[in-house]
Order: C-alpha cells, then structure tokens, then sequence
C-alpha cells in the first residue's frame, strides 16, 4: 500500500502532539507538517501538494476559505475536520468537492480510515452525518438510475439487476459507482436507504413489484456486516 502523505491544520498544540505521535508511528502515513494558520497552510499546501489535507475547522467556516485550498492543492484529498458539521455545511462542502469529513471525537481507527479512503478518491463520513445527507440531501435521480435503486432496494444482486433491465453487469457497476457519488452513499446498504426513505413512490420503477423494504434491507445489512468482518 502506497505510503500516504498528509498535511494538517490545527491551532491546538496538544491536539498536533497526539496527532504527530499517531501517524509518525503508522508506516501507512508520512505527516509532512502541522499548521496552525490558514495563511500558512496554504503556503504549506501549494509546497508539497499532499495526497490529503486535513483542515480544521474555526467555529465560523468559510467555503471561500475551502477553495483556496483546493486551488493551491487540486490533486489533494481535502478533509474537513470539527467537532461538529452540519448537514448544511456538508452539502456544501461535497459539492466543492470535498473527500471526508472527521469529527475531532473520532477514533483513532477511523482517522486512518478517512485518510486512507479519502486519499483514494474515494468519499468517507460517519454513519451519523451520512444519514443526515441521505435523509435531506436533495437529489435528482435519472428514470434508469430510479430504476436500478428499485430494484437493488428488493436485494437483487448486480447480476440479476442486469439481467432486469437488459444491461450488462458491469454496466450495472458503473452506474452503482456513479450513484454512491451522487446520492453520498458508500455501499449498497447506504444506497437502498435512501432509496427507502427518497423514493417510495418509485420504488421499483414501474416494474409491478411490491416492496415492503424489510426483508431485502436485512438481506443488505447482514451481507455488509460479513463483509466488513472478513475484510477485518
């Protein structure tokens, strides 16, 4: 696994005292620097141009602030790092542009996590915060895209989705991939959430079928539960 290099900013100093003890110990990270100014984060940023930035947050954010950032720094994973952030603000921020969002009560573990899946490009944000998007993100969804979140709502897999709507399975992949980035979902659980909650009244997509939601959505949470223990 390729080492990942992360620059930081903080005005904590005890708070860069534990974040320089755990990444410094972690083979996985090469923590180039901690900054405490955004002037100087910027400066930092444009210098080595990272593969993540982690940005704290001050209790007045500013989104003009977030593309300088990115500007000085656009191949950069950027992660937005507060106590708290809003289902507003995170809106916002994913359409920016932004990779991850971390709360400074996170775990260790989960800090790893976010840098390493953001890093990869990928999107990473608690469970809390996830739900939060899926429940009040406002998104428009294409009539095939509607169709296929039907159908993965009654548990079917890419194959058998496939085969419903006369496409290829890996036609079915890029749309999954394409839709997780859309909708904010990370998995196929996430995703039928939201098609739960967001589109009742499509579900199925005109396919006659009657779905009650509760037993694929088992199916769903028991299947990603055994994969995440044998990813462990």
């Amino acid at each position: 696994m390729k080492m990942q290099t992360v620059i930081v900013s903080t005005d904590e100093p005890i708070v860069e005292i534990g974040l320089k003890t755990l990444l410094d110990l972690d083979p996985d990270f090469d923590l180039i620097c901690v900054r405490r100014t955004h002037q100087d984060l910027l400066t930092a940023a444009r210098q080595h141009q990272p593969d993540v930035i982690v940005y704290g947050l001050a209790m007045e954010i500013d989104l003009g602030a977030i593309r300088e950032v990115q500007s000085v720094a656009p191949d950069s994973a950027l992660v937005l790092w507060a106590r708290e952030v809003s289902t507003e603000l995170a809106h916002q921020a994913v359409t920016l542009g932004v990779r991850g969002f971390l709360s400074t009560t996170a775990s260790p573990e989960h800090f790893k996590e976010c840098l390493q899946i953001s890093a990869q490009g990928q999107m990473w944000m608690e469970k809390s915060l996830t739900m939060s998007l899926l429940n009040n993100r406002p998104v428009r969804l294409s009539k095939r895209q509607s169709q296929l979140v039907g159908l993965l709502v009654q548990g079917l897999k890419n194959k058998e989705i496939g085969a419903t709507l006369g496409i290829s399975e890996g036609t079915v992949k890029a749309y999954l991939t394409t839709l997780y980035e859309k909708v904010g979902a990370r998995d196929r659980f996430e995703l039928a959430l939201f098609g739960l909650k967001n589109l009742g009244d499509v579900r199925g997509a005109g396919m006659g079928s009657d779905l009650k939601g509760t037993e694929p959505l088992r199916s769903l949470v028991t299947r990603r539960s055994f994969a995440r223990r044998t990813e462990a």
